[in-house]
């Protein structure tokens, strides 16, 4: 009986109608093509399912969504249904487009090339810090940070680099449980837009003295909810309002991403060969597919592209570059990082510490990483709200 009372409650306070329309507009597309649809509302609403065609793109104020589609057969009409719910005495109005996107391959490899080149947009760089040893003034080029820790292991050096590089201590023995054991926090620079379904961060990253143990964790991407809810994915905590893609070494140098995603993954996730799954932590994906090495610097840059809800299309790209050498680079397709078309990514999540949860992570010596170079990139062609 009280739980029927909460359920009226519930839905007296909620004071949603559902929402059903089919929409229909004319476009030339051929059997296999496929087509994009864009749509505005007159008022906020939320939708949730499309029939005859997938969400691609919600945008945060509820007002404007893109859904995608491939074509069974020729069409000279495009029509899907969306469902969802508002609030309000009447339904939104809806202003559609649709049309057919070009065909994969339409323009030769070097003409696309050129096209994202040109394309492509660097909202944040940051080749060094300031010379301090105040953590304030040390981390104020990273500003606004969330979630910030490591006070006893930051600093700034120039050692390794002409320029101050962002320099973090790991003391022997420390692991994530310990004082001295690295640093943390999250960053969404103010020129990072809303709704960014794709993002490139590169850095430099020198190790000193480095015995690589069983592993740590480097610097990478995250996402999720616009706030609180994204800054979540980690340490064993794997809600559902965000996603992380971090990075990590292994023994030996062996580099990896570190994936805090959905476990609704598609049927091979657990027999994948590039995928070590952990349920209860991250997931290693590519384990060993690069090589970190001491006592040098190298170019690191995690390229990821978020999945259409409901699909498993989303991929990250993993490189590193030493020196003069060809860059090594492995990519991961078919990955579901989000289950909601609301989140995004939101920016660089640094953290580097030795560890696991266990002492079987501690550092075996006293050493150090140095950090300069930092940027994030929108690639082009990225979906942006």
């Amino acid at each position: 009986m009280l739980f029927l009372l909460f359920l009226a409650l519930g839905v007296l306070g909620c004071h949603c109608n559902s929402y059903n329309e089919t929409i229909c507009d004319a476009a030339s597309v051929t059997s296999g093509g496929q087509w994009k649809a864009v749509i505005r509302f007159s008022s906020p609403i939320h939708i949730n399912d499309v029939i005859g065609g997938q969400l691609s793109l919600s945008h945060s104020d509820s007002r404007y969504v893109q859904v995608t589609g491939t074509a069974q057969e020729d069409l000279d009409k495009v029509c899907f249904t969306l469902l969802g719910s508002y609030t309000g005495d009447s339904a939104p109005t809806t202003v559609a487009l649709v049309y057919a996107l070009p065909a994969i391959g339409s323009a030769g490899s070097r003409e696309i090339r050129s096209l994202r080149e040109k394309r492509a947009t660097t909202v944040w760089t940051l080749s060094s810090v300031p010379q301090t040893s105040d953590i304030k003034a040390l981390l104020k080029p990273f500003e606004p940070y969330h979630h910030q820790w490591g006070d006893d292991s930051l600093s700034a050096s120039t050692k390794h680099s002409s320029s101050p590089a962002l320099t973090v201590h790991y003391a022997k023995g420390s692991y994530s449980k310990t004082p001295h054991r690295g640093g943390g926090f999250m960053t969404t620079p103010t020129h990072l837009p809303d709704g960014v379904t794709s993002l490139i961060l590169k850095y430099d990253v020198y190790f000193e003295n480095f015995g690589f143990g069983i592993g740590g964790k480097l610097p990478g991407l995250y996402g999720g909810v616009k706030g609180e809810g994204a800054y979540q994915c980690s340490g064993g905590n794997n809600p559902s309002t965000c996603f992380s893609l971090r990075l990590m070494w292994r023994e030996n140098g062996d580099g990896e991403v570190y994936a805090y995603i959905p476990d609704n993954q598609r049927s091979d996730f657990n027999s994948r060969s590039d995928v070590e799954v952990n349920y209860q932590y991250g997931h290693s994906i590519m384990r060993g597919a690069i090589k970190f090495r001491n006592g040098a610097w190298q170019t690191v840059t995690e390229e990821v592209h978020l999945n259409t809800v409901h699909q498993f299309d989303g991929r990250v790209k993993f490189c590193v570059k030493h020196g003069s050498e060809a860059e090594s680079c492995h990519e991961a397709q078919h990955l579901n990082m989000r289950n909601d078309a609301n989140f995004f990514l939101r920016g660089l999540f640094f953290s580097t510490f030795f560890g696991g949860s266990s002492t079987n992570f501690a550092a075996p010596n006293d050493c150090h990483t140095y950090f300069r170079n930092f940027s994030l990139t929108i690639p082009s062609g990225t979906a942006v709200g």
